[in-house]
């Protein structure tokens, strides 16, 4: 199979043929709760061990390449509910050159090429075990190519009569950047749809009217309505960011929503949902994802004052119920506790939330999933109050009133990042996160050491009585073998990736089992955090293992 990847650290998923799955049947005690926004009380029993019977199976390709070929991350995942084919989207550099090395001080020696495509597909016909894949097609048609960031659902297919119904079949959607040549500014969100379950993909249509070559596109999400009885049955919504491209800092972040009534070929004028400017007092706008409830209810949501000085960050939803048209003022869901974002020792490079005992970024933005039994949308998030990161929850029948169900998944000894959520048919609610082990409290940015895991919970309708977090990885996690292209910093991108269906949770995830940590590219980092001028990047393809940096996607299955 062909494979192609791109620019700034995204990564793929592998196919393994040969491995053999095996399940997990969690029993939980489980209560419902009456949503009025409300706390809720609950118990969250302790994390079990690691739990041999859950299959880890390889989803990309890059099989012994060198860095940066062997790169991807950022999965993400969505299921026909038609056929049960799995599909699943990640940032793939395996396209992408050598590296060249660099003379330069502080400069990358594996910079992307221009014209190389980095948004990748893969697809099991087999409940998850093997994977097949390529790149989405098409993007030269648009003059662009694919930049990543990688967002999947499904929805009915356009009959020949004008409607939508899942009785001509299921649309499979898949968001993406895309960047124009030569890269400044102007990075678009896409959308490609293909209706074989990703076996063939039409040509990507440009769904934002917000860039330009003083602002850029990121961080976007797709929603799809998906049930029969909503006003707007058969919607696809698009959420995004747009940046500052000259901007300093991130003041400037303002949120958008477009939709399409016609499978994505065409797109409504952008709606602005947030506020257009913070500062460092006020904190930032952090970025979040969208749903859309059974009854047609269109929920953002993001982090309001994220980082601020002088304000509670919070994360929020606004709402609209007239189909994206027009949306409701921010309505604060929770209080949240991000991890630290100045006081490490990589400040000089960047600034970006950290977990302790990694430099690779973290956000605890909220991640939402619609119930398709029920008008319930849940959002869940990783906290760090008190000094130990967990992973709470909310619930809403309306978007307006929450009930808090506060920490819904915990694992001593680990911090908690990378939440993500689905809502099988019969209400019951699937939790994947991963969690790094702690680093000396004496040491909190001690690096090279600490390793994590991905691990999964589980609880009946309302979300109030999750089961105990199990480790679904069968092998842990160093994320010292990752890496920016540039080699400063560890990267295994933003979030992961689940999806639930009617017997069975998906999962998907960026796995650093295979990477190797390497001792030239540890000596660069540390030279750059002491706050060298003068140091040189190594060229890793000549000065480390074959397998720095090989960071892949892994999925699992877990039975309900």
């Amino acid at each position: 199979m062909s494979w192609t990847l791109q620019r700034q650290p995204q990564q793929m998923v592998r196919t393994s043929t040969s491995r053999r799955l095996l399940t997990i049947v969690c029993m939980l005690t489980l209560a419902l709760a009456i949503l009025g926004g409300t706390a809720v009380t609950y118990r969250v029993r302790a994390a079990q061990a690691a739990t041999p019977s859950a299959g880890n199976f390889l989803v990309d390709q890059d099989h012994n390449l060198q860095f940066s070929q062997n790169k991807q991350n950022e999965p993400a995942i969505t299921r026909d509910p038609l056929t049960g084919v799995l599909i699943a989207g990640a940032n793939d550099e395996i396209k992408e050159p050598l590296c060249s090395g660099t003379t330069i001080p502080l400069a990358s020696p594996c910079p992307f090429a221009p014209g190389v495509p980095i948004s990748a597909f893969y697809r099991s016909i087999d409940n998850g075990t093997t994977w097949t894949g390529d790149f989405l097609p098409g993007f030269d048609t648009i003059g662009r190519v694919s930049g990543g960031d990688p967002s999947l659902d499904y929805g009915p297919r356009l009959c020949p009569n004008g409607t939508f119904n899942f009785s001509c079949g299921a649309t499979i959607y898949y968001a993406s950047l895309a960047d124009p040549f030569p890269e400044f500014g102007g990075e678009q969100v896409t959308l490609s749809r293909s209706y074989d379950d990703g076996l063939t993909w039409a040509n990507p249509v440009a769904a934002t009217s917000t860039d330009n070559k003083s602002n850029f596109d990121d961080h976007e999400w797709i929603a799809v309505d998906h049930f029969s009885g909503s006003p707007h049955f058969g919607r696809v919504y698009l959420n995004w960011a747009v940046f500052c491209n000259t901007c300093s800092g991130n003041g400037n972040v303002k949120l958008y929503v477009a939709h399409s009534d016609d499978e994505g070929r065409t797109w409504s004028k952008a709606v602005q949902v947030s506020a257009a400017n913070n500062n460092t007092p006020q904190g930032f706008r952090e970025t979040g994802q969208m749903a859309v409830s059974s009854k047609g209810t269109v929920e953002v949501f993001w982090t309001e004052n994220a980082d601020s000085t002088k304000l509670p960050s919070l994360q929020v939803v606004a709402i609209s119920t007239d189909g994206g048209q027009t949306f409701s003022a921010p309505i604060t869901i929770a209080q949240v506790t991000d991890y630290p974002l100045r006081g490490t020792p990589f400040d000089v490079v960047d600034l970006f939330n950290r977990v302790p005992g990694m430099s690779a970024r973290v956000d605890c933005y909220p991640h939402p999933a619609s119930d398709p039994s029920s008008k319930r949308v849940y959002v869940v998030w990783c906290d760090f109050s008190g000094g130990h990161g967990v992973v709470k929850g909310a619930v809403s029948l309306d978007g307006i009133k929450w009930t808090q169900l506060g920490t819904i998944a915990s694992v001593s000894g680990r911090n908690a990042f990378f939440p993500e959520a689905s809502v099988a048919p019969n209400g019951t609610v699937s939790l994947t996160f991963d969690a790094l082990t702690k680093p000396p409290a004496n040491n909190p940015f001690q690096t090279g050491v600490q390793v994590y895991d991905n691990y999964f919970a589980e609880s009946a309708p309302g979300g109030t009585a999750f089961g105990g977090p199990i480790r679904i990885s069968t092998a842990s996690s160093n994320p010292d073998g990752s890496s920016y292209n540039n080699l400063q910093e560890q990267f295994i991108g933003d979030y992961i990736g689940i999806v639930a269906g009617p017997t069975s949770a998906y999962l998907v995830w960026t796995d650093a089992r295979n990477a190797t940590p390497c001792q030239a590219v540890d000596d660069y980092r540390n030279a750059v955090y002491a706050g060298s001028k003068t140091a040189v990047a190594p060229n890793p393809d000549s000065a480390c293992p074959t397998s720095f940096g090989n960071t892949d996607t892994e999925a699992a299955i877990m039975n309900y």
